[in-house]
């Protein structure tokens, strides 16, 4: 029988889901030079900020936790593998859009197979400026989803300083009101 603690998980997971729900909504429209536009020479655009969110589930979780060949099995343009070094992805709306999909998929599959024993173990990672870290499946998780908020927020200021509002990310604190579909039916 579940407990009440346990029973928390899915909750957490559907929260979160509902944040990668505003980031694809966020992305989807967007022209290639609102992507590509900076703030400054020295800030990241929007579309290398929502790449870097698609690159660092990757990291974590493909590289590090050794997750992720289920859920991008006969998916030709989800290998984890290429979107590392992929070229121009920051530029094209539907990579994007199709990297956040992936990662996302990697995300709550490793988390629907998780247990709180196997959060609680040490994963191996590799060396950091030269130290190495004993960093559990957990903190991992918690890394990544406080990863992805900051930079949805980074996504919001972003997309705000070029005029472009987002409800979802901005002006309704990043939290939808009800679940919609993501395209509007015809």
């Amino acid at each position: 029988m579940a407990t009440e603690a346990e029973d928390v998980l899915p909750t957490v997971l559907s929260g979160w889901e509902d944040y990668q729900i505003s980031l694809l909504r966020t992305i989807a429209p967007r022209t290639s030079a609102e992507l590509c536009w900076r703030p400054a020479p020295h800030l990241r655009s929007a579309g290398e900020v929502a790449a870097h969110i698609i690159r660092g589930r990757i990291q974590w979780f493909h590289y590090v936790l050794g997750e992720g060949e289920g859920e991008l099995a006969g998916d030709a343009d989800a290998d984890l593998t290429t979107w590392m070094s992929r070229q121009g992805l920051e530029e094209r709306t539907a990579d994007l859009v199709s990297g956040l999909e992936a990662s996302w998929r990697l995300v709550i599959g490793t988390l629907q197979r998780s247990t709180r024993a196997n959060l609680a173990q040490i994963a191996p990672t590799p060396p950091y400026k030269g130290q190495t870290y004993a960093l559990t499946r957990q903190w991992i998780v918690w890394h990544v989803l406080a990863h992805d908020l900051h930079h949805g927020g980074e996504l919001a200021l972003t997309f705000g300083l070029q005029g472009i509002t987002l409800p979802e990310l901005g002006g309704e604190g990043g939290h939808l009101a009800e679940r919609a579909p993501l395209t509007e039916s015809s």
